[in-house]
This record gives C-alpha cells, structure tokens and sequence, in this order.
C-alpha cells in the first residue's frame, strides 16, 4: 500500500493554464534574416576608417607619452599626423554613436525633441549577444523618438534592427572598439546613407500601439485592443482517489 502511494506522488499528468498576457509589451520590428546579414555587412566595410582613426590617435597618443617622459621639447621634432583614411573616420565619428549608452542618451534627446548633432536615422541593435535586460528599452524609446518629430522625414523613417549573435564581434573590429552592442546612425555621409536606405526598404517601422503618438499637439482617439491569453502547459502531480466523509465514516472490512 505505501509503495503504490509512492508510486502515484511520483506520477505526474499534463494540464493547461491559462494566464493574461501583459498588455504593455513591445516586440521589436521585423526583419529578415537576410536583411540582417546585408545590413550588418554594409556596415563593417562602411566603418574601417573609424578602426584606423581610433588604432592611429593610440599610436600617436602614445608617442606623444614617450617624448613627454623623454622631456623633449624641441619644436623641430616632427609630429605624428594621422592618414587619409584616419581624418575620414574622424569625420565619421559626427555620423556614429557607439555603445548602448551613447544610443540611448541620443534616443532620448530625440523623444524630448532637444537639439543635438543630429536625429539617428538608422539604431543598430545586437540584442543576440548581451543579455534582454539591457536592450529591451530600445524598441520604445525608438518608437518615442520616431513620432515626436515625426513632422521632420528623417525622424520619422527612423529604423531600429536588432541582430543575433556573432554580429557584435564584427562590429566592434570593424569601429576598432572592444564592445559594439548598439550603433547609431546619423544621416549626411554618402557610405552610411546607403546603409540608411537599405534598412528603409527591408526593415519595419518601430511601433508601440499602446504609446501612440507622442508628437506636441497631437492626441490620437482612445483605442482598445484585443485581450492577450497565453496557454502555459505544466503539470501537476496525480492525486489518488479521495474518500467521501461518508466512506470514511464506515468501518473497514479488516475492523469487522
């Protein structure tokens, strides 16, 4: 008798849960993989000029350390001076923000409408390769960005694309950085404006229904939207036939 009781606590039988999704959940825009792999292969040949301005100023930093140590002060001495393809990626750096951080303090100047370098027209994501807590922010605050400006056309193509894994070790050797989790975009560099394009055909829009639009002036109608229902499929143990108050008050066939 205590073995088949064993028996049953062991068992266990499949059962449905039903549970209310949360209604304030963002998911982030669709893009194929193919549009991935080309976007994130436009990018690392695009940036090469920002890994050689970043390799030559270490250089040229370090060598300006030697002679300090030295305490050479002649004027004569030559100086170090970056290469062509150095003062381009020096250039570029006005059209790049690199790092999660960067991005989304140039993201949020966007969604107050504060005065910056310029819009980013293009937020490159490698949500593959770090951990959810630290990019889930992004879809949000590129769908705030996108629509309070969205009277301004590059605000409001603002495209967000996030990547799997493998895409942030590429990215950061193509800036010359050790991280590369996030990039943004900023138009006005023929290289990066041809990125720009190609996210624009291939990539949706970041969208947040429950947001709406947050443009001044602008108060969108009320909507309601269908109930989320999730199924969660578990399993409980099997229980062994429970005794009415009724049975139990009778004596057994042993007590007779």
């Amino acid at each position: 008798m205590a073995a088949t009781a064993r028996a049953l606590g062991v068992q266990r039988r499949q059962v449905f849960k039903h549970a209310l999704e949360k209604p304030y959940t963002t998911s982030w825009p669709s893009a194929t993989q193919a549009a991935q792999d080309e976007i994130i292969d436009l990018l690392c040949t695009a940036l090469q000029p920002l890994s050689t301005y970043f390799a030559e100023s270490r250089r040229i930093c370090k060598s300006r350390l030697r002679r300090q140590r030295r305490r050479s002060k002649s004027k004569l001495q030559s100086k170090p001076s970056l290469s062509d393809k150095a003062l381009e990626g020096k250039s570029m750096l006005k059209h790049v923000v690199i790092g999660i951080n960067g991005t989304t303090r140039a993201l949020e100047r966007q969604a107050k409408g504060q005065r910056s370098e310029g819009d980013l027209a293009l937020v490159v994501v490698c949500k593959g390769d770090v951990e959810p807590q630290l990019v889930a922010h992004f879809p949000g605050l590129a769908h705030a960005a996108r629509t309070s400006k969205a009277d301004r056309a590059g605000t409001a193509k603002l495209r967000l694309v996030g990547v799997g894994s493998g895409a942030e070790r590429r990215l950061a050797a193509a800036v010359g950085q050790p991280r590369a989790s996030a990039l943004g975009i900023r138009a006005g560099m023929p290289a990066l404006d041809a990125i720009i394009d190609t996210a624009y055909a291939n990539v949706a829009m970041p969208s947040v229904p429950w947001i709406g639009n947050i443009a001044p002036g602008c108060h969108p109608a009320p909507a309601l939207h269908p109930m989320a229902v999730r199924e969660l499929r578990t399993s409980a143990p099997v229980a062994g036939k429970r005794k009415s108050p009724a049975d139990a008050a009778k004596p057994s066939k042993k007590a007779k």
